[in-house]
C-alpha cells in the first residue's frame, strides 16, 4: 500500500512540475515579451523565474528522494528514473543556485550601462545558457511524464494470476 501511495505522490508531483515548466516556458515568458516589450518583460521575468527555478529544484529533490525510497520498497524498476532525476536535479540546481542569480546580476549590470558591449555579451551568453538548460529540463520532464503515462514505468504492481501447476487445473 505504501509504494502505491508514494508512486501516486511521485506522479502528481511530476505532472505538477511538468505543467509548471510548460506554462512558464511556453506561455508566460513569451506572452510577457509580446505584450510588455523587452524592458518591462525582462523586469517581470526577473521577478518570476527565480521562484520558478527554485520550485523546479525543490521538486527535483523531492522526486529523487521518492524514487530512492521506492527503489528499496517497490518491485518496479527505478534505476533509469533515478539517473534521469539526478541529471535533472543538477540542471535545476545550476539554474536555481548559480546561473539564474548570475544572469540576474549580469542583467542588472547591463541595465546600468546598456551601451557596454562586454556586459551585453555576458548577459546574452548567460541568458542563452539559462534558456537551453530550462528547455532541456522541460524536455526531461515531458519524457518522464510520457513514460509514466505510457506505462513504461508502471506505478502499481500488476496483479498476475499464479502460473498453473502441472496436474493442477486452472
Amino acid at each position: 500500500m505504501i509504494p502505491r501511495i508514494l508512486w501516486l505522490v511521485y506522479g502528481y508531483l511530476l505532472v505538477f512540475l511538468t505543467g509548471g515548466a510548460l506554462l512558464m516556458t511556453l506561455f508566460v515568458a513569451p506572452t510577457l515579451f509580446a505584450r510588455l516589450g523587452v524592458a518591462r518583460a525582462g523586469e517581470a521575468v526577473s521577478v518570476l523565474f527565480p521562484g520558478y527555478f527554485h520550485l523546479l529544484f525543490t521538486g527535483s529533490i523531492v522526486e529523487l528522494g521518492l524514487l530512492l525510497i521506492l527503489s528499496r520498497i517497490s518491485s518496479r524498476p527505478t534505476k533509469n528514473l533515478i539517473w534521469g532525476w539526478s541529471a535533472g536535479l543538477a540542471i535545476a540546481g545550476a539554474l536555481a543556485l548559480y546561473l539564474g542569480p548570475h544572469a540576474l546580476e549580469l542583467k542588472r549590470l547591463h541595465d546600468q550601462l546598456p551601451g557596454d558591449p562586454e556586459r551585453a555579451k555576458a548577459f546574452a551568453t548567460a541568458h542563452r545558457l539559462t534558456f537551453f538548460l530550462n528547455l532541456s529540463l522541460l524536455l526531461g520532464l515531458l519524457g518522464a511524464t510520457l513514460s509514466l503515462l505510457s506505462k513504461t514505468v508502471t506505478p502499481f504492481a500488476e496483479k498476475t494470476p499464479p502460473a498453473p501447476q502441472p496436474g493442477n487445473p486452472v
